[in-house]
Formats: structure tokens, sequence, C-alpha cells
């Protein structure tokens, strides 16, 4: 997939859709699924920094990183992602021009899609309306999507990380229309799984991400595109001590040494959550329950 930052480019023949995108949840993929049935046109997600793919810890939190988020969108078929920087000069750009100068001049965009709630420009006076009032001008086609409800309301990035915070993974994975799932390379920990003859690939979360409570997961850990059944803590670790968050990933009947390999792990349905032990040999345990129940809840995924 072709990343272009920053405003000096030029691309053409472009279906865009314009947003954060923070999650990708199901209200994003009807934008991005009806970009990409122009067939005649490159499907291109437009979307803004804001110090989320700089160096700096953005405000708030993220359901993705900017690297799981292009994970995402490469999976769904997008071709381009536009990352336009939201700084004093582009947040005081008069609407019409942003439509004329980027839209059209850089972007040659032939058609847009957009939700609602869509909004650009000085003042934020740019919008879903603005786009479609002009659309005859500028010769592209416009299509504004309502937001969509589930069972627990208006879908939003929001929402998906109020669920994921309070640990409501399955709610959370329905809305995103995928499962949650936290991107890293493995790293060396104190190997105290490997001499309880339970080895495990530890990751550390990206700092701006949304996490799940502490505790232990059924998961799938994912790497060079195979999937492998697992049983995952986020936590401390409180029994043997750590001074931050890691995701400690157990795989089921797997014992190759994955050191320095980047891998993604989902996460289904929680077990239990963090707990101290009096002793390893309790942990340890604990953890050969942990994998028989992970083992009974993945048959279903």
């Amino acid at each position: 997939m072709e990343i272009l930052k920053g405003t000096d480019f030029k691309i053409e023949n472009s279906a865009v859709s314009l947003g954060k995108f923070d999650g990708i949840h199901l209200g994003h993929r009807l934008l991005l699924n009806e970009i990409l049935k122009q067939k005649e046109l490159v499907p291109t997600v437009f979307t803004f920094d804001t110090n989320y793919t700089g160096g700096e810890m953005p405000h708030g939190k993220f359901v993705y990183s900017w690297k799981e988020k292009q994970m995402v969108l490469r999976d769904i078929g997008i071709k381009r992602t536009v990352v336009f920087p939201f700084n004093e000069e582009t947040k005081n750009m008069e609407p019409e021009d942003f439509i004329e100068n980027f839209l059209i001049e850089k972007m040659d965009a032939r058609f847009i899609c957009v939700g609602t709630d869509f909004c650009f420009g000085k003042d934020r006076r740019g919008n879903a309306g603005m786009l479609k009032a002009f659309a005859a001008r500028y010769g592209y086609k416009v299509k504004i999507f309502n937001k969509i409800s589930s069972e627990d309301g208006i879908i939003s990035s929001t929402l998906i990380r109020k669920k994921i915070e309070s640990g409501d993974i399955k709610s959370a994975n329905k809305i995103l229309g995928r499962t949650y799932f936290i991107e890293g390379t493995v790293v060396h920990g104190n190997a105290l799984g490997r001499r309880l003859d339970m080895p495990t690939a530890n990751i550390f979360p990206w700092e701006g991400k949304v996490l799940l409570p502490p505790g232990v997961y059924a998961t799938t850990l994912v790497m060079d595109g195979r999937r492998y059944p697992s049983v995952t803590n986020i936590g401390r670790k409180p029994t043997v001590g750590s001074d931050r968050t890691v995701v400690e990933t157990c795989i089921l009947d797997f014992e190759k040494d994955i050191y320095g390999c980047s891998i993604f792990v989902e996460f289904h349905e929680f077990l239990r959550p963090e707990k101290k032990f009096p002793d390893v040999w309790q942990l340890k345990a604990q953890m050969e329950r942990d994998k028989k129940r992970a083992a009974e809840l993945l048959r279903n995924y």
C-alpha cells in the first residue's frame, strides 16, 4: 500500500474516503467498501496526522497504532493512504481551498465518501453538505453515510474504546468488524516461562494504545500469515514483577524460538483477572488450567 505524508504529493484517479478511522469499525467499513466498489478508481483513504504518526504522544488513547491501522486498511484492500498534517496552516485553510487545492488538484478525487459528521477547514466550516454542494462544480461524485447503531448505541471509536477499557472484548470485536489485536516485536523477558516449561512471547504495546484490563485472555497469535491458538496475560506480571505493561503470550503446543519476530495477538475471550500467586509453582498450575480453558474456547474461533 502506498503511503503519502504531508502536502507535497500528486496522485490521480482517486476514490477517496476521509476521516480519522481509529478502529476502522463497522461504520468506517461502510465508507471503505463504497470506495472499493469504484473499480475504475484507486481506493484511497485520507486521514489526519495530529501527531499520531510522529514521535510525540497524542492526547488520549487510540484503538490502533499507526502500524496497526495500516495493517487493517491493507487487509481491507485500500491501495493508498494520504496522511494530512494537522497544523496551524491546515487548520486555518478555507474549506473550499481544501476541496480545490487538495481533493481536486493533488488527489484527483473522482468519487468522495464521508460520514454525515465529517468536518474540515477553518472553524470546521467544511462539512458533508459542502462537499455535496460543490460536486457539480468540480466534477466529482459524493456519497454520504449516516451513522449506524448497535445494541449498545451509535457505533463510534469512542464506544469501542469504552468497551475495550471495560473488558467487554466480545462487544468490541462485534462493532469493530474484526478481532481487536496488539502488534509488536517479540522481546526477551525474564525467561520464567521457559524455566516453567511454558515459554512465552513478550511484546510491549504502543503507549498510546487503549488496552484491555489486566488479566488473562484466550487469544490467537498470528505470525508470518499463520495462526496459533494461545493464552495471553496483559499486565505487569505481579508474581515476578514488571515496571511496565507487558503482553505475554503462551502459544499452545509450540516450542519454536521467535525472539525478534513481528507478531500480532488477537483477543477473543476473558479468562480471569491478573493475580499474584504465592510462588511460581502455583502460577504454573494456574497457567496449565488457563491453557486448557483457552483451548476449549478457541475451538469456536
